[in-house]
């Protein structure tokens, strides 16, 4: 858990990476559900998959650039899967493997679901992984109705997530500087 006693001075680079992580999560809420009602054909304009898994990628990069997590091994993983789904995502412009690119998009945000979970007791946050790990299982098996119905709870979640981080003091995501491995 979070010492949440224990205050920080914060300079202006801290309290920018907190609001942009925030946001990433936030982003990332919204995402979930546009690409759950763009497999579902909810909407009829085409572009509307390929602004979602735009929204999805930034929504990684910003929660990934600005993750504050004291393992250096953890964060790697964590940072180091937004990357690489990143890049599969833009070599891939027909999104013929984009079961792959969001799988390590996903993987990110697991780890962000699993770390919000340990420090801070959100309701469903432990779910969530299980949730994008089904999403991507079946996007590989060629179901999109099945994964835009995962995606629902798992955005609904992401979504109360960020509305509670929202409503945390910004020195609650830094925790103690010291024990950050550099």
């Amino acid at each position: 858990m979070a010492d949440t006693q224990h205050q920080e001075p914060l300079d202006l680079l801290d309290k920018v990476s907190v609001c942009l992580y925030r946001f990433g999560i936030s982003l990332f809420s919204i995402s979930l559900l546009v690409v759950s009602a763009s497999l579902a054909n909810l909407f009829s304009l085409a572009n509307n998959m390929h602004w979602a898994l735009l929204a999805t990628c930034t929504a990684s990069a910003l929660a990934a650039a600005n993750l504050h997590v004291y393992s250096k091994a953890v964060r790697t993983i964590i940072v180091w899967s937004s990357w690489l789904g990143i890049l599969l995502m833009v070599g891939d412009p027909e999104q013929n493997y984009m079961w792959l690119s969001l799988g390590f998009l996903f993987v990110t945000f697991s780890g962000i679901a699993l770390k919000e979970s340990f420090c801070f007791n959100v309701t469903g946050l432990k779910l969530v992984p299980l949730g994008l790990a089904g999403c991507v299982l079946f996007l590989v098996l060629d179901h999109p109705l099945v994964t835009s119905v995962l995606l629902i709870p798992t955005g609904l979640i992401m979504g109360y997530l960020s509305y509670q981080k929202w409503k945390m003091p910004l020195h609650f995501d830094i925790g103690i500087k010291a024990k950050y491995q550099v």
